[in-house]
């Protein structure tokens, strides 16, 4: 039996209804554009009873796609396609070639050779049209009998090319729409580069921002941070909350933040510093108003001292999460008598925090003292969170289920000091070596345990640590080739922090880079892990050494050895 002939006797008709009735999920549902161009080029060949059909594209990669039903794609890219988009008058004609027009080209002639049609066979083409009056390409059936189709079998494989046109006329704008947002992503995040300071290095602390918009859609307001490192050793800090929303709103913020640098850096004490701004900003922009609180923090002792204008009071979070309110009072910047009625200084112990913030936090609910009772309530749930994510998750628990009225920012600065020297013991480094399998992984983190309980690490430290070690062990065993022990856990201490080593005999691989406000999708199955890892370390590195790939984690101030 020749090959059409095989073909021909595997497929079965389909009346033309029953596929049309299907068309509309197929083609404009959510599934991949290959998986639609395939049902495409299947149900043109199953309602015509054709022994082949393909769908044909004309555009450049990755547009110029093939599917083919009852005939291998290759055989199409190389024989059909060139004569089709010959005839086809790609450029400004979109024309669907005849039988007639494909039989003097050798390839068509070839074509129906390879795959046993007589060069008599019935040839059915239709363009898909694009919105633009041009072709997305040609959608074209091939069958045995010379007499052709049956009129209502074409009207159905005009009827899926104009559908299918506007599938593909929709996946284009979903790709340029996509392309747009990754340039607007990159436009805002330059923008945000440009007006926030980078996260200072400093010894016995830890900080972290996060900012949510009024606008959903702007990528700035008038709510803004700075932090900054005196030539003392100290480090000054600052939240703004400036009256007005988007950029005009954000260029008043940063005229405050600078004025407030300005004045600290030229040794203004602290108690003066909201007084003196009002008086220099003002004469320049007496529209101005704005709410500031402002901090200087001493990390050889963990004196903070605050003053404020206008600003809600800062949280003071112990490690155990209790959460006292320190009033901070003052007058906005732009106000009558702008100033700090009163320094006030407190003393952070080890692993407490302070939470500063613009009221957008606790207005969302319309009632301040509830919007403040709950803030508290989270800062206590989520007292052992890194600096970073206390910021985050105060500012998205106090919005969540609530009408965005207004920019939302905390600024969370936690003491980071080791543990007293009392109860450890010194132990050399841990190694465990283990098969690139997921049951390996507990006796690990088991073992890893026990050796982090000998060395006095506290419980709180311990779990992050442990944590670490089983994300770093699974990425391990997915990136591993699958020989035997093959990968190996290690840690050890480095001065008062434990590192952490997963060592594997993969390819390697980089890290991805990401901005500070991006959380993975929690759909996805990969990154999420070492997104983990380095929301609970200070550093994470990956590196090739003697042809193995080794990520090493970081965890500081949870030893009590000096740095």
């Amino acid at each position: 039996m020749r090959e059409a002939d095989a073909v021909l006797e595997g497929s079965r008709r389909q009346p033309p209804v029953e596929v049309l009735a299907r068309m509309a999920a197929a083609l404009h549902g959510p599934s991949p554009l290959d998986a639609k161009l395939a049902w495409l080029a299947d149900a043109a060949r199953s309602v015509t009873g054709a022994v082949l059909a393909t769908y044909i594209g004309f555009g450049v990669d990755p547009d110029r796609h093939t599917a083919a039903a009852g005939v291998a794609s290759y055989e199409v890219d190389t024989y059909v396609r060139p004569a089709v988009v010959r005839l086809a008058g790609v450029a400004g004609n979109p024309t669907a070639p005849t039988a007639d027009h494909l039989m003097p080209d050798r390839r068509w002639r070839r074509f129906l050779e390879r795959t046993g049609l007589p060069r008599a066979a019935a040839v059915v083409a239709v363009m898909v049209p694009a919105a633009d009056g041009r072709a997305h390409g040609v959608l074209l059936a091939c069958a045995r009998d010379p007499d052709g189709l049956a009129r209502d079998e074409v009207l159905a494989v005009e009827a899926l090319a104009a559908h299918a046109g506007v599938a593909l006329d929709n996946e284009a704008r979903l790709a340029r729409l996509t392309e747009l947002h990754e340039v607007q992503r990159e436009v805002v995040h330059q923008l945000q580069e440009a007006v926030l300071p980078p996260v200072p290095t400093v010894d016995a602390a830890e900080l972290g921002v996060h900012f949510l918009p009024a606008d959903p859609s702007a990528p700035t307001g008038g709510d803004l941070y700075d932090w900054l490192v005196l030539p003392d050793g100290d480090v000054f800090l600052a939240v703004v909350d400036v009256m007005g929303k988007g950029v005009a709103a954000t260029k008043d913020a940063v005229a405050v933040t600078h004025a407030l640098r300005l004045l600290v850096l030229d040794g203004c004490a602290i108690g003066e510093l909201v007084a003196k701004a009002h008086t220099l900003l003002t004469a320049h922009n007496p529209e101005l108003v704005a709410t500031v609180v402002v901090a200087r923090y001493r990390p050889s002792d963990g004196k903070l001292w605050l003053a404020g204008g206008g600003q809600p009071p800062p949280l003071w979070v112990s490690a155990t999460g209790e959460v006292q309110l320190v009033a901070a009072p003052g007058v906005a910047l732009g106000w009558p008598g702008a100033g700090s009625s009163t320094v006030v200084e407190i003393t952070l112990q080890r692993n407490d925090t302070v939470v500063l913030y613009t009221d957008g936090l606790i207005e969302s609910t319309k009632d301040v003292l509830v919007g403040l009772d709950n803030l508290t309530r989270a800062a206590g749930e989520i007292a052992q969170y890194p600096s970073t994510h206390v910021a985050r998750a105060l500012v998205e628990r106090s919005l969540s289920g609530a009408m965005r009225r207004d920019d939302s920012l905390a600024l969370a600065l936690r003491r980071r000091t080791p543990p007293p020297a009392d109860r450890a013991v010194p132990l050399g480094p841990f190694e465990y070596r283990f098969s690139p399998h997921i049951a390996t992984i507990p006796l690990g983190r088991h073992l890893l345990a026990d050796w982090l309980e000998l060395l006095a690490v506290e419980e709180s430290e311990r779990a992050d640590l442990l944590l670490v070690a089983s994300e770093l062990c699974s990425n391990a065993v997915r990136h591993a080739t699958g020989a035997p022990r093959a990968l190996l856990l290690r840690a050890y201490a480095e001065g008062n922090a434990v590192v952490v080593e997963v060592e594997d005999d993969g390819e390697g691989f980089e890290l991805a880079a990401r901005y500070d406000d991006e959380i993975p999708d929690p759909e996805l199955e990969r990154g999420r892990g070492l997104y983990v890892v380095e929301a609970l370390t200070d550093d994470l590195s990956v590196l090739r050494r003697s042809g193995r790939t080794v990520v090493r984690a970081v965890r500081r101030a949870v030893l009590p050895h000096p740095s």
